[in-house]
């Protein structure tokens, strides 16, 4: 009987999934940027990269080139990019767009249910997921340790071979968003505080919101407030 080597690539990755008990991607609601309704199934049967990122988000605008340069490279060989913003606002996303355009396809959840159901803890995070849907990778920050990772990660499973365990890439524990204030709302805490981009006074004014934002909240770091690095 002959098999054809494309589905016996498939028949291996699936059979490599199981066998590491990796996670199925938790099911969310999603539309487009013009309100239609989608879902992660529509691109099931694809390696998927799922970009969580926002419009305030500085690495974001770094990670979205990256983003359309595998997309472009890799869209023949079976991959799939989206790029998934929580944000309620459609002026933000549009003008982030126009700044930074996505050759790739733009879902959107309002509801923030989709952070909480993949426990996004950072912006922006990028998932990747096999042909089944199950999560292979996460990769947090957008800094270029994450681009290298998740790109060697992609080569990898549309090659039909099994990722490497251990080859996420996390952020730093004080840089996580793990109280009240969700990731995708603590705006230019994304960034390093150090180097956010505009006047001394712009920093100043950020930094003191984002510090009392999670000061209410009891987040961030030992002493329970500000950015997570005191």
């Amino acid at each position: 009987m002959k098999v054809r080597a494309g589905y016996l690539a498939v028949g291996l990755l699936v059979f490599a999934a199981a066998a590491a008990g990796l996670e199925p991607a938790p099911p969310v609601r999603l539309v487009d940027l013009y309100g239609h309704a989608t879902s992660l199934e529509a691109v099931r049967g694809h390696v998927v990269v799922l970009d969580f990122w926002a419009s305030w988000c500085v690495a974001c605008r770094g990670s979205f080139p990256m983003l359309n340069d595998l997309q472009a490279r890799y869209a023949e060989k079976g991959l799939r990019v989206l790029g998934l913003t929580l944000e309620e606002n459609s002026d933000a996303i549009n003008e982030f767009l126009e700044t930074v355009p996505a050759k790739f396809p733009i879902v959107r959840d309002p509801s923030g249910k989709a952070g909480d159901a993949f426990q996004v803890v950072a912006m922006p995070t990028t998932f990747l997921l096999d042909p089944e849907g199950r999560i292979v990778g996460r990769f947090e920050g957008g800094d270029r340790k994450a681009h290298a990772g998740l790109e060697e990660a992609v080569k990898t499973l549309l090659a039909g071979e099994a990722a490497t365990p251990g080859g996420d890439v996390r952020v730093a524990k004080s840089l996580r968003a793990t109280g009240k204030v969700k990731a995708w709302e603590r705006t230019y805490l994304a960034d390093p505080m150090m180097d956010l981009d505009g006047s001394p006074l712009a920093r100043m004014l950020h930094e003191h919101i984002h510090a009392s934002k999670e000061g209410a909240a009891g987040d961030g770091g030992a002493a329970g407030g500000g950015c997570g690095c005191n």
